[in-house]
């Protein structure tokens, strides 16, 4: 039950965090060791802790994105200019978007580790 409590506080802890809905054009980029493939999701929303992604449920992606899952991701900002920006994440959490938002999609919470040099 401790445990169980532990979880449910730290999630409300860090849903306290401001959310930032993510500007048009901003994405999220990563690929697997030994994938040809490259990955790039539109961002949904960040904190400066954590950054959010949609992805359809039957996305073989997802085979992949499991909690606790580290790796690295590339972030596209698009403010004045394209920033990229690369960081050290790990899945928090897949889940059901909100009822009635995104049918047939997850929502993937991504854990910000560290800031990786480019």
């Amino acid at each position: 039950m401790e445990k169980e409590n532990h979880i449910k506080n730290e999630n409300e802890e860090l849903r306290t965090q401001v959310r930032t809905a993510a500007a048009d054009g901003a994405s999220v980029e990563f690929s697997f060791p030994g994938a040809m493939l490259t990955y790039q999701f539109p961002l949904r929303d960040w904190s400066y802790t954590g950054l959010g992604i949609l992805t359809r449920q039957d996305s073989k992606v997802l085979d992949h994105l499991q909690e606790g899952y580290i790796f690295s991701v590339t972030l596209r900002r698009r403010d004045n200019d394209l920033s990229l920006e690369v960081y050290r994440v790990e899945v928090r959490h897949v889940s059901d978007p909100e009822q009635g938002r995104h049918p047939g999609h997850k929502v993937v919470g991504l854990r910000i580790l560290e800031k990786e040099s480019v």
